[in-house]
């Protein structure tokens, strides 16, 4: 797993990264069988959702402070990106640098092939962005409700003059900035994971292409429900059992 990245050194690594996935092949058994879907080793999940699988596009993990099992979803989703080819890389923006590198490994996800981008706050939605654009990913997680709206981006709402006048940029409105990255993940077929916390209240709804919202009754259950789908097979909650992992995958639960 990579370090800490700034901004100027993640550039730096995107353009080789970018070429290496033009040789990706989408050869493993668990490529989608339904329409690209990304196919998950965990027993019962599959079932619950609209596909079978992860679509490609944006899918909201939404879980009570973003933790209730979101992040043991998304690094399996990781481990099957991965699968699809030996030259498949992932990707994963960490700016609280909450991930844990040992946990992430005993769950069978190559480090050698995952970027891990830890940015500033202030850059947070840039950086989101630029790694979308790059389209050298098989699955990117942003763990997006661990920076505030005005860490989104740098992109200004208002007037030019306020902008002469502070100096400074407002951030992209976090719709805006999901919008963004859904057409970065149109163009390259990807697969985007935003670990939300279902607890904060959304003015506007995202463009998302799933939204799955996810809890924990006990250590040994996962509650899924298909909020959202572009086709609107949306359902109640159920429940699947939820995997005893080797160690913790991160310094906070989840």
């Amino acid at each position: 797993m990579s370090a800490a990245h700034d901004v100027e050194a993640l550039l730096s690594n995107l353009a080789l990264l970018k070429a290496r996935s033009s040789a990706v092949r989408f050869t493993s058994p668990l490529a989608a069988p339904r329409e690209g879907s990304l196919v998950l080793d965990w027993p019962g999940l599959g079932d619950l959702l609209p596909d079978g699988g992860l679509p490609r596009g944006v899918i909201e993990l939404a879980a009570p402070r973003a933790l209730g099992g979101s992040t043991s979803v998304a690094l399996e989703a990781v481990r099957a990106g991965q699968a699809r080819s030996k030259d498949a890389w992932c990707a994963w923006i960490d700016p609280e640098g909450t991930l844990h590198a040992p946990g992430v490994a005993a769950l069978g996800v190559d480090l050698a092939r995952m970027l891990v981008v830890r940015p500033p706050r202030s850059q947070f939605g840039r950086v989101a962005v630029k790694v979308m654009g790059a389209g050298a990913f098989e699955v990117v997680v942003v763990d997006f409700d661990a920076v505030p709206e005005a860490a989104c981006g740098e992109r200004n709402h208002g007037s030019e003059g306020a902008v002469r006048a502070t100096g400074k940029r407002k951030g992209w409105a976090p719709e805006v900035l999901v919008r963004k990255l859904a057409l970065a993940a149109e163009s390259s077929g990807a697969t985007v994971l935003l670990l939300t916390d279902s607890t904060r209240p959304r003015a506007l709804q995202w463009p998302v292409a799933l939204r799955l919202e996810l809890s924990r009754p006990n250590r040994s259950t996962l509650a899924v429900r298909v909020a959202k789908d572009r086709r609107g097979r949306i359902g109640m909650m159920k429940t699947v059992a939820f995997r005893p992992l080797q160690r913790p995958l991160l310094r906070r639960a989840g």
